[in-house]
């Protein structure tokens, strides 16, 4: 997998992913280790809010070390600015999109690495690799 301009990141991933990780779903814990072989997993500093807007308090321990041993990418100016032009343009052609999932769409497309989730339908960005997590169904 090319991550160049990423600093050895192999993938950003979602929230959705991390929270089935939490929950110890299985499908969860080896995309997570088949992604992790080709280098290092990281979040945008977004979705650390998104996770902790839903965590139970007994879940607190378990997840502040999960997320501790990521990668966390911070909004920066460029981010922003990208998620910006991402709402801008999206908007001209009638389309609407949640804040939060522009700015994790512009991280993965400022790291050019792909975003890893189950929610495809909220990425339909041009330039932005989204790859589902979930194996497709037989």
């Amino acid at each position: 997998m090319q991550s160049s301009r990423s600093g050895g990141i192999s993938c950003l991933l979602d929230s959705d992913i991390a929270i089935d990780f939490l929950r110890r779903r299985g499908y969860a814990r080896k995309l997570l280790e088949n992604w992790a072989g080709e280098g290092l997993l990281a979040f945008s500093t977004l979705t650390h809010l998104e996770i902790y807007q839903g965590m139970k308090a007994v879940e607190e321990d378990a997840t502040n070390a999960f997320l501790d041993g990521m990668v966390s990418i911070a909004v920066d100016i460029a981010i922003a600015r990208r998620a910006g032009i991402i709402l801008s343009e999206n908007r001209v052609r009638g389309v609407t999109v949640g804040i939060a999932d522009a700015i994790i769409a512009a991280t993965a497309l400022q790291l050019g690495v792909p975003l890893l989730t189950n929610n495809v339908e909220h990425y339909p960005f041009t330039g932005l690799k989204v790859v589902r997590g979930l194996e497709p169904l037989a």
